[in-house]
């Protein structure tokens, strides 16, 4: 029996289907599905009940389930005493970003961790909102910021601070603009982005609001993709106020208007790595610079 293949079991019978588990544990469907039969057989037991809403832990599945979850907890308990018996705080740590690192205030972060945890070395990874709990659960990533609150009690969340959030257009649209209110702006087009993106729920809540349906050009899911198609004159776009004071010259946009509505950012990590020495310091260290 093979650690991997517990981390298998405990993610599908957490998703319920091999498919998200697959995805949560960034491998093909195939393989997960290999590491589940193999175990079975190994143990001379079946784990799961396959129905076509998915996958129903068996009575005995149940029962593993939870040793399951000991095992790995103690796999992280050996790892955080590990970690310690070499003096803590050595090796890197990969950090999730989900936005510009000047938002972030990563050079603040970078600087006070350089300081204070020399022997830590920062590994920063671009990810999306959505995608951070999974990435943690893959251990892809140690901590990750976020704009969405994943419904799941593995991950532990701090709430950092809120977002200011604005409507964005190329400059050559400055004087076709005027200045309008929302009911005007829904009738051009607009760099729309995709419905699991924590700004399509401010910009969908707001032209619902009045009774909008906006014109949607494109949909798109980069912060990176929003600013290019915003200043090539596809459409309107939505971003975080700050970065557009950083690169509306560079890019030709303007801030059509900032919008009440913001969005909280958190940092997230696994609850049951809260205890390890780099994720504890990284955390709090983060949480300072956010102060």
């Amino acid at each position: 029996m093979e650690l991997y293949q517990l981390v298998s079991f405990v993610a599908v019978a957490e998703e319920g289907n091999m498919t998200r588990a697959a995805s949560r544990l960034n491998m093909s469907q195939p393989a997960v599905s290999a590491q589940i039969k193999a175990l079975e057989e190994e143990l001379g037991i079946s784990l799961f009940w396959r129905t076509p809403q998915g996958m129903d832990l068996t009575k005995g599945g149940e029962r593993l389930k939870d040793r399951a979850d000991i095992i790995l907890r103690d796999v992280d308990a050996f790892r955080n005493e590990a970690e310690k018996a070499r003096g803590g705080g050595r090796g890197s740590i990969a950090l999730g970003v989900n936005t510009d690192p000047r938002l972030l205030r990563l050079k603040n972060v970078h600087s006070l961790l350089a300081k204070e945890f020399p022997e830590i070395f920062l590994v920063v990874k671009e990810t999306m909102s959505w995608d951070v709990a999974s990435e943690l659960s893959s251990r892809n990533i140690d901590l990750g910021f976020s704009y969405t609150l994943p419904d799941d009690d593995r991950i532990e969340a701090q709430s950092l601070g809120e977002i200011e959030l604005s409507i964005v257009a190329s400059e050559a649209w400055r004087e076709r603009l005027g200045a309008p209110g929302l009911k005007e702006l829904a009738s051009f087009p607009w760099v729309w982005t995709s419905d699991h993106c924590p700004m399509n729920k401010v910009l969908s809540g707001l032209f619902k609001s009045i009774g909008e349906e906006p014109v949607k050009a494109v949909v798109v899911d980069q912060e990176s993709a929003i600013l290019r198609l915003v200043a090539d004159e596809v459409g309107l776009g939505i971003m975080p106020a700050l970065k557009v004071e950083d690169v509306s010259d560079a890019y030709g946009i303007f801030s059509v208007m900032n919008l009440e509505k913001k969005l909280t950012l958190h940092l997230l990590s696994l609850e049951r790595r809260a205890d390890e020495p780099m994720i504890a310091a990284m955390v709090s260290l983060i949480r300072e610079v956010w102060s």
